[in-house]
């Protein structure tokens, strides 16, 4: 073979390797987020056992990137209380009534048959402590606690049941629990997959219709956004009853998505771009893949996305459609 040969034969290979390149390249991208869809996956599962086999409430915490607060990396375990010191209940002469948003205790004189404010602070002060959750009526939303036994959540926006609306003068029964706090089980923390992200801005609970309309961010039982640092906390029992954004626990009662995709498809806090080539951001993308979590049964599988057309915008009813084909692979076809 002369050297002209070699070097022709070299030329067309060349050739054959910078064509075949863009044809590779999206399957390269789908192997690399499959692997990190798996690597939350096989996180979110390792915490539920946790859970199970030691009967006490384990999570997992998803801290927001320093430099890119719209996504997520890193991984890490949360332990919280024991089953034992899950919940604090209130005793049967004990009550609470919210007031301006101060938690104040009341007490059952027996003799008189009536409730009574409660002067001695012992017990609230013992129970109402700072960064722990109380809900009312043992049913519904947990509510987080501040400073002083006074709610940091929007307390005005209680909904109780059979108590007319803004009306917090019936004492109450309550169960608080406490905020989980990190563990030492993985340190480092896991991290995801090089060049992949967890994107927060497609990430949170399910988007669905009410009588033929969208609703609203308010009435999205989960919605994370750039910056929220998020702690799944799965039960002694194996399912999810709570998840805190930014230390404020969430009642769970819808699926959660989890949107794992490519660094460069993340939105940008200060453009709201994407830093990829063609423009298009995690939800257009093919190769996104979403890591699903059923609240009841403590569920979790990877679904395949359903990219939008470049063009149409992020709206809530393009995250909806995306979701909505996710959902349904999560109850007709299964686990991929």
């Amino acid at each position: 073979m002369t050297l002209v040969e070699l070097l022709v034969v070299v030329t067309i290979m060349v050739l054959l390797l910078a064509i075949s390149v863009p044809f590779l390249k999206p399957v390269l991208d789908s192997r690399r987020t499959t692997e990190a869809a798996q690597v939350l996956a096989g996180a979110l599962r390792h915490a539920r056992t946790k859970a199970i086999q030691e009967r006490r409430g384990y999570g997992l915490r998803l801290r927001p990137y320093e430099t890119a607060p719209s996504t997520a990396v890193q991984l890490w375990l949360v332990k919280g209380s024991t089953a034992a010191e899950e919940d604090i209940v209130n005793d049967f002469l004990t009550r609470v009534v919210v007031e301006s948003g101060n938690i104040i205790p009341y007490r059952f004189d027996e003799a008189a048959g009536e409730w009574y404010r409660n002067t001695d602070l012992t017990e609230v002060q013992a129970h109402f402590k700072p960064n722990y959750s109380v809900q009312f009526n043992r049913l519904g939303r947990f509510f987080s606690i501040g400073g002083g036994q006074k709610l940091s959540a929007p307390y005005d926006r209680l909904n109780l049941p059979d108590v007319p609306e803004n009306n917090y003068g019936i004492p109450m029964e309550y169960r608080v629990s406490a905020t989980p706090t990190s563990s030492a089980t993985w340190l480092p923390p896991v991290v995801m997959p090089r060049g992949t992200v967890v994107d927060l801005v497609f990430s949170g609970g399910e988007v669905v219709d009410v009588d033929g309309k969208e609703k609203t961010p308010d009435d999205i039982p989960v919605a994370f956004s750039a910056g929220d640092e998020i702690i799944v906390m799965f039960s002694p029992a194996g399912h999810v009853d709570l998840i805190y954004v930014n230390g404020v626990s969430k009642k769970v009662n819808e699926i959660l998505y989890f949107c794992v995709g490519e660094w460069d498809r993340q939105i940008d806090v200060a453009s709201q771009k994407t830093f990829a080539d063609d423009g298009k951001s995690n939800l257009q993308a093919p190769a996104t893949f979403w890591v699903t979590l059923h609240p009841k049964t403590g569920g979790i599988r990877i679904e395949e996305n359903a990219p939008i057309q470049l063009g149409s915008d992020t709206s809530t009813k393009q995250l909806r459609d995306a979701r909505r084909y996710a959902r349904e692979h999560f109850f007709n076809v299964g686990n991929k």
